[in-house]
């Protein structure tokens, strides 16, 4: 006997009720009569007849008499039970286990678990069979075109929801969950600080760099930036940030958020964090959503330098120039996540003065110094402006 509806075949209804009563004293109804596939060991499908349909039980029951009638042998000793097939020289089509005075018996339930046992007006459906039948829909799903009968033939279901989590759903539809946008800001300036490595990129910049290491205050959401010529080099960054940074505010470094990129991995990086007591956290694999802050805006950093010099029409050598003015401009305007101030005002407790900010690759006359011309040179020289100096 069984309460898995789902694996019967040759359905029979009950002439008259029937009931079967467990060791517990309690009687249980019959549903219905019916063949059970078992998918055995040996690879063939053996069909246990009058199987019973009892939706109230919660174990599976096999008879050894049943066996025994369909022609095959069952052997029982301290370790086990072995079936075999009395018609076909004795072999071994399964075998179990013994669990303290009961025996289990390992076989799976054949593909043809799938097939509707329902027959006949009246009859109780299966969720687990139709979310199969009708290409894996939700429960949600399953019952709005029950209750609004949109559809024919659609029974009514016995339970609420589905007996056991889909497996085939689980490999084939499984997303991730969605990653609410970060909002706890810290309550002080260098108590968390963010950090992502962008690049490498196919055009080196003037100073032969491919790279640049951001570092993002989350109190105050002040950027610096620092360029590399290869990724070993953020440690060496971290230190001169964290100086200048501590020295400027008089706070420390509390914690340092980033993913899980070998740079951040270094022995020397993780030995000199320790000494100083600064907290790391890293984001998990493939998951750059939980470092987050440092991802938007690097993108957003990389996007506006592009903006830059695509406006100009310069060479991508000057990328690093672009993204410095970047830096520089961000620091100083309003951002979402800080209100009524800019990053740099609530970094430094001064408001940014732009009076002296020019358009990126305008035309600059320097003035000549007095030393370096005669009577009749020109009193100027013409350039290009480039960007800032973040120093």
């Amino acid at each position: 006997m069984t309460y898995h509806g789902e694996w019967f075949r040759d359905v029979k209804n009950l002439e008259k009720p029937s009931y079967v009563e467990t060791g517990n004293d309690t009687i249980h109804p019959i549903a219905h009569i019916g063949n059970v596939p078992l998918a055995m060991q040996d690879g063939n499908i053996k069909y246990l007849s009058d199987v019973l349909h009892v939706p109230n039980i919660t174990k599976n029951l096999v008879s050894v008499g049943q066996m025994i009638e369909q022609g095959l042998q069952v052997w029982f000793n301290l370790d086990g039970w072995y079936v075999e097939d009395f018609k076909d020289k004795c072999r071994l089509v399964a075998k179990g286990k013994r669990v303290g005075k009961m025996f289990t018996l390992d076989v799976n339930m054949p593909e043809v678990e799938a097939v509707m046992f329902a027959q006949g007006a009246g009859v109780v459906a299966n969720m687990d069979i139709w979310h199969k039948r009708i290409n894996h829909v939700n429960e949600q799903r399953l019952k709005s075109m029950q209750n609004s009968e949109i559809v024919t033939s659609l029974l009514k279901f016995k339970v609420d929801g589905m007996h056991k989590i889909c497996e085939a759903c689980q490999f084939g539809k499984q997303t991730k969950n969605v990653f609410l946008h970060y909002r706890n800001v810290s309550k002080r300036a260098l108590d968390v600080v963010h950090s992502d490595v962008w690049g490498p990129t196919k055009t080196m910049s003037m100073g032969g760099c491919r790279y640049y290491v951001s570092f993002i205050d989350d109190h105050t959401r002040k950027v610096w930036v620092y360029f590399m010529k290869e990724k070993n080099e953020v440690f060496t960054h971290f230190q001169n940030f964290r100086m200048l940074a501590e020295k400027q505010t008089r706070l420390q470094v509390k914690c340092l958020r980033s993913d899980g990129g070998g740079e951040y991995f270094s022995n020397e990086f993780i030995t000199y964090l320790k000494m100083h007591g600064i907290q790391r956290q890293f984001t998990c694999r493939y998951t750059p959503q939980q470092n987050g802050v440092a991802e938007r805006k690097n993108k957003h950093i990389a996007k506006v330098a592009c903006a830059l010099m695509a406006d100009k029409s310069m060479p991508h050598h000057y990328w690093a120039k672009a993204i410095v003015t970047v830096i520089y401009i961000m620091n100083k305007t309003p951002t979402a996540t800080v209100h009524g101030m800019t990053p740099e005002e609530k970094y430094s407790g001064r408001k940014p003065d732009l009076s002296r900010l020019k358009v990126f690759r305008c035309i600059a006359y320097v003035h000549v110094l007095d030393e370096l011309w005669t009577k009749l040179d020109p009193k100027a020289e013409k350039c290009v402006f480039i960007g800032y100096s973040l120093e």
